[in-house]
C-alpha cells in the first residue's frame, strides 16, 4: 500500500448514514495521528495498560522468587485491569482457554520455591536448566507459554475477533464519552490498534518499541533479510493507518480491504513463528539442548494461538480442536506424558510442515 495515494472506492460516504453507492477517496496519513478540529481522537489507553500488566505478571515470572498464585492475581488486579477478563473473550472455547491459562499460572507458583532455591532442572524435577531457564517437571518454560499464548489469546483474540468486527457503530456522536471527542467506531478501531502498538513509544513510524507480545514478534519482520523476508511490519502499519482513515471518511469498502490485510498479516506473523520454533527447537535437540526447552516453550505458545489467527476467509488456520491435538502432542512428549523432554525432531518437524502446508493453502 502506498501512503498518501488516493484510492478510489464504491460504496462510501461522507457521514454515518447508509451508505450509498458513491465513489469516495481514502487519502492514508504518514503516521497513525487523527484529529478533529484539532485535538487528537486517538485513544488506546486501556489496551497501553492491559498490556504494561501482562509484562509485569511476564517479569515476576522471570524473577526466580517463590510467589504465591494470589500475589499474581494481585499483580495482575484484574477488577481494574480486566487482563484475565479480555483473554479470549468472544470464544466459544473461553472456559477451556482460561483454565490453561489458570494451569499456567498454578504451576509456576507451586514451582517458584524451586526456582528460588536455585535447584536443577532434570525430568520429573522443576529447576533451573543449564541456560538459567526455569523449567517444571516436563521441562516447560511457563512464562514463555504464558507470554506466547496470550500473543493469541488476548491480542490476535481482541483484533480479530472483536474491535474489528464492531464497525457498525456509530460514527457521528463524539460526546458519547465523557471528556473525549472520538467517535465510538473510532474508538474500537484505535483499541484493536492498541492491542498491536499500545507498549510503542512512538505511533510516527512502523517500528515498534518495547513491544512484549504481538507486537515484539511483528517488528521481526521488516522486508528482505529479517524474519519472514516479508515486509510485514509495514503492511500492518499502513492498514492500520489506511483504515482508520476510512472510518474518518465512512469508506466501507476500503475499511474492511485493510482490516482483512490487518487480520492476515497478524496471523501469519504467529503462524511464521510456530513453525519457526518448532524447527528451530528440533535443531536444538542436538546442537544446543539447553537452549531446546526455551524454544520449544515459545512454540507451544504460538501453537497455542493459532486458534485465534483469521484468514482471508474469516476462518483460523487451525481450530480449537485442532490445535488442542497439536498441544496434547507436545505434552504427551514420547507418549508417557513426559512433555518437552519426550520430543524428537521428527515430532517437531512434522507439526512445523503442517502449519506450513495449512499457509500455503
Amino acid at each position: 500500500m502506498i501512503v498518501g495515494t488516493s484510492f478510489i472506492l464504491t460504496s462510501c460516504s461522507n457521514d454515518s448514514d447508509p451508505i450509498d453507492d458513491v465513489t469516495c477517496s481514502v487519502n492514508a496519513p504518514s503516521t497513525y495521528s487523527f484529529e478533529y478540529e484539532g485535538s487528537s481522537t486517538v485513544s488506546y489507553s486501556g489496551q497501553a495498560a492491559r498490556l504494561a500488566t501482562a509484562e509485569s505478571l511476564y517479569d515476576a515470572m522471570n524473577a526466580d522468587m517463590t510467589v504465591t498464585r494470589a500475589e499474581l492475581d494481585a499483580l495482575v488486579d484484574n477488577d481494574n485491569s480486566k487482563l484475565y477478563t479480555k483473554t479470549a473473550e468472544n470464544d466459544i472455547n473461553r472456559d477451556a482457554i482460561i483454565g490453561h491459562l489458570n494451569e499456567i499460572l498454578d504451576g509456576y507458583a507451586e514451582n517458584s520455591a524451586a526456582f528460588e532455591a536455585g535447584t536443577a532442572a532434570s525430568i520429573g524435577v522443576a529447576g533451573i536448566n543449564a541456560s538459567g531457564y526455569e523449567l517444571d517437571a516436563n521441562g516447560w518454560e511457563a512464562d514463555q507459554l504464558y507470554a506466547k499464548m496470550l500473543i493469541g489469546a488476548l491480542c490476535l483474540e481482541q483484533v480479530n475477533y472483536d474491535y474489528l468486527t464492531k464497525m457498525d457503530v456509530d460514527n457521528d456522536d463524539r460526546n458519547y464519552s465523557e471528556g473525549n471527542i472520538y467517535t465510538k467506531r473510532e474508538h474500537y478501531f484505535d483499541e484493536a490498534y492498541g492491542y498491536v502498538y499500545g507498549l510503542d513509544d512512538d505511533d510516527a513510524t512502523a517500528d515498534i518499541n518495547n513491544g512484549l507480545l504481538l507486537g515484539k514478534y511483528l517488528n521481526k519482520h521488516t522486508g528482505p533479510g529479517e524474519g519472514s523476508g516479508n515486509d510485514w511490519r509495514g503492511d500492518a502499519y499502513n492498514a492500520f493507518k489506511a483504515g482508520r482513515q476510512a472510518v474518518v471518511d465512512n469508506c466501507e469498502d476500503e475499511l474492511n480491504n485493510n482490516i482483512t490485510i490487518i487480520n492476515t498479516t497478524l496471523s501469519s506473523v504467529v503462524a511464521w513463528h510456530a513453525e519457526d520454533y518448532l524447527r528451530g527447537a528440533a535443531g536444538y535437540l542436538t546442537s544446543d539442548p539447553a537452549k531446546y526447552f526455551h524454544a520449544v516453550s515459545e512454540a507451544w505458545g504460538f501453537v497455542y494461538s493459532l486458534q485465534f489467527t483469521k484468514m482471508a476467509n474469516g476462518e483460523s488456520l487451525f481450530t480449537h480442536s485442532e490445535v488442542m491435538g497439536m498441544i496434547t502432542t507436545l505434552e504427551n512428549g514420547d507418549g508417557s506424558g513426559n512433555g518437552a523432554y519426550g520430543l524428537d525432531a521428527t515430532t517437531l518437524t512434522t507439526m512445523a510442515d503442517q502449519i506450513s502446508t495449512a499457509m500455503g493453502n
